[in-house]
């Protein structure tokens, strides 16, 4: 069966991957993530250059924290390790200290430069009102300038593994056995962030850049693309061209 890569949704300004598959076929091929379609399709068996797979990381990541999709803000988890890796294929127990560059530090560096560039942000209270997202506890308001901030919250939550946390881990419970990593926490206490404390949003900025600029690129450069795919989710064929 053939399939469209992508169609553009003009309610949420943004395209749909895999718009004609049915669920059948998703589970299958594996192309979703979090109900949305897994972009490790396209990275690993059609896109070569370095150019687009950091243009689709950068695609993927203000479509799902961003309010395109109906909420403000993600835990981390949902967002991190996102498909890459499945594509890097990394040691089991998960580990991101591997001596060969991988996907996933490209995707922490684009998630680096869309926080410097103002269009997603980092907060660490569970607040009530989930459709705020600009708090004077944000990371963008943490540290002498923005750079240093992203730096800091990038060793400390990235390359020291704290969005993979386990509740039973017992260096982070208190002494009647309940969990420290799921309150509240500051930015000054990196030994208590985890997944479930830490969120990401999409700015207004970033929902702009991202509506008006981003996401018809997108679609514009992928809308001619086609996939075959056998009745066991095989990948027979590409169909069509990217447009440059």
């Amino acid at each position: 069966m053939k399939y469209r890569y992508i169609k553009w949704d003009e309610n949420e300004k943004c395209a749909i991957f895999f718009p004609d598959m049915d669920f059948d076929i998703w589970k299958k091929t594996q192309l979703l993530e979090n109900d949305y379609a897994n972009p490790t399709l396209i990275i690993s068996s059609h896109l070569k250059d370095k150019v687009g797979i950091l243009e689709l990381f950068e695609y993927y990541i203000l479509l799902i924290c961003g309010k395109s999709i109906g909420v403000s803000r993600w835990e981390c988890n949902n967002l991190i390790l996102l498909d890459t890796y499945n594509i890097d294929n990394l040691s089991s127990p998960f580990s991101l200290n591997t001596p060969k560059p991988t996907y996933i530090s490209e995707y922490i560096n684009v998630l680096g430069q869309l926080f410097l560039a103002g269009y997603i942000d980092f907060g660490s209270y569970c607040d009530e009102d989930r459709n705020k997202i600009d708090y004077p506890s944000n990371l963008s308001y943490y540290k002498e300038d923005k750079y240093q901030a992203w730096i800091y919250f990038r060793d400390n939550f990235f390359y020291k593994e704290r969005f993979i946390r386990e509740l039973d881990d017992l260096e982070i419970l208190d002494e009647d056995g309940s969990s420290l990593i799921l309150g509240d926490v500051s930015w000054d206490t990196p030994q208590y962030w985890s997944q479930y404390n830490i969120w990401v949003a999409t700015t207004p900025k970033g929902t702009k850049y991202f509506k008006e600029i981003l996401a018809p690129k997108f679609y514009n450069k992928y809308k001619d693309l086609e996939v075959e795919i056998d009745d066991k989710g095989n990948i027979i064929r590409w169909i069509g061209e990217i447009n440059r």
